[in-house]
C-alpha cells in the first residue's frame, strides 16, 4: 500500500514570469530563453550544490512549482503539457513533455538526437526527445550520460531514467531534486516525475551505486528515517529500477 504524506497548508508559490510565454512549435528544438533571475522562483527550502548553474537551479525549482501547483492532482493525457508541446489535443504519455517543458521554461538548451550541434561543458541542456530511450541517446552522443551500472551518481538537476527488469531499460524520465548521500554508501534521491499515474508526483528512496544485485538499486526509506514532506515514499513498481542518469549541466 503506498503511504503518503499530503502537506495540507499550501506554500506560496511564485509563478515563474517566463511561464506564459507563448509556447513554441517544437519541430525543432527552439533557441534558448533567459532563465529567470536569482531569487524569482520560489525554493521551498532547497539548497543546491554551490557550482550548479543558475539555470539548472531554475529547472529544479520549475519543476518543483508544477508539483505545488498541481497538488497530486489527476491529468488527462492531454494537457496543458502535452497542448503546450504538440499544439493539438492529442493523448500521449507525457513524462518526457513534462521534463521538456520545465527545461525550456528555466533557460535549458533542448537538443535532439543526432542534432548536429555543439554542445559546450558548461552548456545546461535537455532533450527534446518523446522517447525515453531517445534522451538517453541524446546526452550519450554529448558525453553527458552517467550509467548507473558503472556505479553513476547524479547531481540535483540531472534527469533520472528508469527501467523495469526483464523488459525495457528505459521507462520512464523524471527530474532530480535533491541528492544526499548516506554512510552506508547509497544515496537518498528526491525526484519530480511527470506522469506517474497521471500526475505530476514527488518521489522519495534510496539508491545504491554498487548493489548485491543487478536491476536492485532502488530501495524504500526506512519509515522510522523519513524526513521529507508532500512525497511517496513506495517504489512505483518494485520491478523498476534506475538505469542511469542525464547531466543537463
Amino acid at each position: 500500500m503506498k503511504k503518503m504524506c499530503l502537506a495540507l497548508v499550501m506554500m506560496s508559490c511564485a509563478v515563474p514570469v517566463l511561464a506564459e510565454q507563448a509556447p513554441v512549435k517544437m519541430e525543432t528544438p527552439p533557441a534558448a530563453i533567459e532563465t529567470q533571475a536569482e531569487g524569482e522562483l520560489e525554493t521551498y527550502g532547497l539548497t543546491f550544490p554551490e557550482d550548479m548553474p543558475l539555470a539548472a537551479r531554475n529547472f529544479v525549482l520549475t519543476a518543483r512549482n508544477e508539483f505545488e501547483k498541481n497538488n497530486w492532482q489527476k491529468l488527462p493525457k492531454n494537457n496543458e503539457y502535452t497542448r503546450w508541446y504538440f499544439h493539438d489535443e492529442r493523448e500521449i504519455g507525457w513524462c518526457s513533455v513534462f521534463q521538456i517543458y520545465c527545461a525550456q521554461h528555466s533557460g535549458l538548451q533542448l537538443i535532439r538526437y543526432k542534432q548536429d550541434v555543439d554542445v559546450a561543458q558548461e552548456d545546461c541542456i535537455s532533450a527534446m526527445e518523446g522517447r525515453v530511450g531517445n534522451v538517453r541517446l541524446a546526452f550519450e552522443e554529448h558525453g553527458r550520460w552517467v550509467d548507473a551500472e558503472k556505479g553513476g551518481v547524479p547531481k540535483p538537476g540531472y534527469l533520472v531514467i528508469y527501467g523495469v527488469q526483464g523488459s525495457t531499460p528505459y521507462t520512464h524520465v523524471a527530474i532530480v531534486e535533491s541528492v544526499t548521500p548516506l554512510e552506508d554508501g547509497r544515496y537518498e534521491l528526491t525526484t519530480i516525475e511527470g506522469n506517474l499515474n497521471s500526475t505530476v508526483r514527488r518521489l522519495n528512496y534510496r539508491y545504491d551505486p554498487t548493489p548485491k544485485e543487478a536491476y536492485h538499486n532502488m530501495f524504500v526509506v526506512p519509515e522510522d528515517e523519513i524526513t521529507q514532506e508532500n512525497c511517496q515514499y513506495t517504489r512505483q513498481k518494485d520491478t523498476w529500477y534506475i538505469t542511469g542518469f542525464c547531466a543537463t549541466w
